[in-house]
């Protein structure tokens, strides 16, 4: 289902000059990119003799796959003649949560006892507030909300991805929230697209705003101590995987859809760990473990700011526990005291020092 609003003028406008560049170079880097393909995978198997990895070899297939995906779809995006757009979103996400699959021999796996797809069809349909942790998780949600649930849809985005074609053009026709850097007008785009949500739609939310990483960890308990938050900041101290939420977005959408239900989604990532990796650094030969719990409407508290702030703060305390009981054992536990005991200032600042040296190796 689309959601139909006209476009201001300056806003047309502006897609036109920008569909202008980048839909024209992004073809001709695709096909370069194929034409050149023999040559990149010679070249990624002396590269993967002499490093013993896959990697290499894996890269180059996992490029020429993407590209030929994205070269079958635009000129169909941009005739813009499909019967059913909800049906093509499908058909791309399968086709490339099946390049992952093969190329890479990585997987989801939905962990027993997460909610089921039936209970997911609610009246008011379903605000899904998915952890965010490193690229590519969010195609694997999403391949799992559209195509294993078959549920509708709806996903909000950063204003960024306008300048990846097929991602650009398909928000013309399928219900997809572009947001930049103006609040107000993010939170409006959110309530609005929330508040057409019907049986079996499903409004796709990143509550951290960003994927995991250190450097922003560091900085948003930083950020939050400043503000005077020094409780949220002790309790997001302890919380390693994931980044402090911010109730902008989740209120909006909660506001938007008032019956609306909430499906809290925590997975293991492409680490041992749990946390980020670099984008060059491809996962393999791996699951991406998925757990979901799924909050009856009348058990959220709508309309009470702090009270919400509160009930989000400790479903992703909850998701952060999770998370940690699936990272490998070799992966660094940075708990002070226990879980449920909060930090002394010295162990805080030996956590961030300890931090900044993970960053520098």
């Amino acid at each position: 289902m689309r959601i139909s609003r006209a476009p201001r003028p300056l806003t047309a406008l502006l897609a036109v000059l920008r569909r202008m560049v980048t839909v024209p170079t992004v073809v001709m880097v695709d096909v370069a990119l194929l034409a050149t393909t023999p040559v990149s995978f010679a070249a990624a198997a002396v590269v993967a003799l002499l490093t013993r990895s896959t990697r290499p070899l894996r890269t180059v297939a996992l490029v020429a796959a993407y590209a030929v995906i994205e070269l079958s779809v635009v000129p169909r995006l941009v005739g813009g003649e499909e019967r059913d757009w909800d049906e093509l979103l499908r058909e791309v996400l399968g086709r490339a949560y099946r390049a992952m699959e093969v190329i890479l021999d990585v997987r989801i796996v939905v962990e027993s006892g997460s909610a089921e797809a039936e209970q997911l069809r609610g009246a008011g349909g379903v605000v899904v507030l998915a952890r965010h942790c490193g690229p590519g998780d969010s195609l694997f949600i999403a391949w799992l909300l559209a195509v294993r649930y078959h549920l509708r849809l709806r996903v909000v985005l950063t204003a960024l991805l306008r300048l990846e074609p097929a991602v650009d053009l398909a928000g013309d026709h399928l219900p997809l929230c572009f947001i930049g850097h103006n609040r107000r007008r993010a939170r409006a785009r959110v309530e609005d697209l929330a508040g057409s949500m019907r049986a079996g739609d499903v409004l796709l939310l990143f509550p951290e705003g960003g994927n995991f990483s250190w450097p922003r960890w560091r900085r948003s308990v930083a950020e939050l101590s400043a503000s005077g938050a020094d409780r949220r900041a002790r309790r997001f101290l302890r919380n390693t995987h994931t980044l402090p939420p911010r109730l902008g977005g989740t209120m909006a959408a909660l506001a938007g859809a008032p019956t609306a239900d909430v499906l809290l989604l925590a997975h293991s990532g492409f680490t041992d760990d749990g946390r980020d990796r670099p984008l060059w650094r491809l996962p393999t030969h791996r699951d991406l473990l998925v757990r979901t719990d799924l909050v009856p409407a009348s058990a959220v508290p709508r309309g009470d700011e702090e009270a919400l702030s509160t009930w989000l703060d400790r479903a992703w305390t909850q998701i952060d526990g999770w998370v940690e009981n699936q990272a490998g054992p070799a992966a660094p536990v940075h708990r002070h005291g226990g879980p449920g005991l909060l930090p002394r200032a010295s162990g805080r600042k030996a956590l961030l020092r300890r931090t900044r040296c993970r960053d520098r190796r």
